[in-house]
């Protein structure tokens, strides 16, 4: 990753190397001809001359041939100004260029069709490298899950949580080991398709400049208000929903319209949350999804998540133990290894790594209760 980072930055560093003199040239000429006072009086100079004394012009020619000259020493510096831009862009092109003839590597032969409903998960010795040079980032990975589970992955960061369910959606194929669903290799499936049946939410999730309603759509076509409005609420968004004049026509950030409405880090990642359970889709990939709440808004996504979910198979990282104490079942990752299985009441009782990071994040709700928690709550977290 680092010769990739170094290699980017030479690339960046030596376009940049070819344009510094053409920059400073055109600079120069913008401001050479924006502020040469001396030309401006020579010239109006010379053509009062022509008038007055040569009566080669008329007061009037003047008049135009000044106001012209002064017009074209405007698109003169226009154009000084632009160029740079111009340029500078279109040492990009190339680059532009590779990435829309770009053609993935993720590719199907059969294209057979995707189950419509939730079917066993199985990964069978996998392992990836993200290249021959860093290592694997998972290894040797062989877990089963059955339809319906709700599947939570922990473990601290860069333990491969994120990069075994980008496996498990076919962003990146095992480097070794297969991927089974319904007991077919994935790579048989269509890759859209296979794709489509998966509802995922990752960290760095967006807001996008338009309305709440397509915010949710994200393109899909089948446009269900009733259905969007189902999923705002499932996510716990209804109660912003319904503080809001224009509701799901409401437009989402100031880039384009001034009564924009921002967003805070809770409430998007709770519309981020609805696009999920607005598609029809046979399993829920949530990365961290939590993370921006507090412990009360927490508790109550929790359970709707999970109520939400409840036809189809959950899979969920969550560094807030809280959200894995309701999952069938628990992986403890660390290095891109399973270290620990089981429930949550099982890793707690096993006195591992599990169970450490459980107590200690329990203290820290009960510290929380005084102030902000009720029993039913803090029973439901803790």
């Amino acid at each position: 990753m680092q010769e990739d980072f170094d290699k980017c930055n030479d690339e960046l560093y030596a376009i940049e190397q070819q344009f510094v003199k053409k920059r400073w040239l055109l600079g120069f000429l913008k401001e050479y001809l924006a502020n040469n006072f001396v030309i401006d009086v020579l010239f109006i100079s010379y053509l009062l001359f022509q008038a007055i004394v040569a009566k080669a012009l008329s007061y009037s020619s003047v008049v135009v041939l000044f106001n012209t000259s002064r017009d074209f020493k405007n698109t003169l510096v226009t154009v000084s100004e632009a160029l740079p831009m111009l340029g500078e862009n279109s040492l990009y092109i190339e680059k532009i260029r590779m990435f829309l003839s770009y053609e993935t590597k993720i590719t199907s032969e059969k294209n057979l069709k995707v189950p419509s409903t939730p079917k066993k998960l199985e990964l069978r010795n996998v392992s990836f490298s993200y290249n021959d040079q860093d290592g694997n980032i998972i290894n040797n990975i062989s877990i089963v899950i059955e339809p319906l589970t709700k599947l939570a992955l922990v473990g601290y960061n860069g333990a491969g949580k994120t990069t075994l369910i980008k496996l498990i959606m076919r962003l990146y194929d095992p480097t070794e080991g297969e991927i089974y669903l319904d007991g077919i290799n994935i790579k048989d499936y269509d890759v859209e398709e296979y794709r489509q049946r998966i509802g995922a939410v990752f960290q760095d999730y967006k807001v996008y400049a338009s309305t709440i309603k397509e915010n949710v759509l994200l393109g899909e076509e089948d446009v269900d208000d009733d259905k969007i409005t189902d999923a705002l609420t499932k996510s716990e968004f209804a109660l912003k929903l319904n503080s809001l004049q224009h509701g799901l026509d409401t437009q989402l950030t100031m880039e384009f319209d001034e009564e924009g409405v921002n967003l805070s880090g809770g409430e998007s990642q709770k519309l981020a949350i609805a696009r999920t359970f607005y598609r029809s889709t046979n399993m829920i990939i949530l990365d961290e999804p939590s993370s921006a709440l507090d412990p009360i808004a927490e508790y109550k996504l929790n359970q709707s998540m999970f109520e939400a979910a409840e036809d189809r198979t959950l899979i969920f990282i969550s560094h807030r133990l809280s959200t894995t104490k309701r999952s069938d079942y628990i992986l403890m990752m660390e290095q891109g290894s399973i270290i620990e299985r089981g429930t949550h009441e099982d890793l707690v009782k096993s006195g591992g790594k599990y169970a450490a990071m459980w107590n200690a994040q329990a203290k820290r709700y009960q510290g929380y209760r005084s102030n902000h928690l009720t029993a039913h709550h803090l029973d439901g977290i803790v």
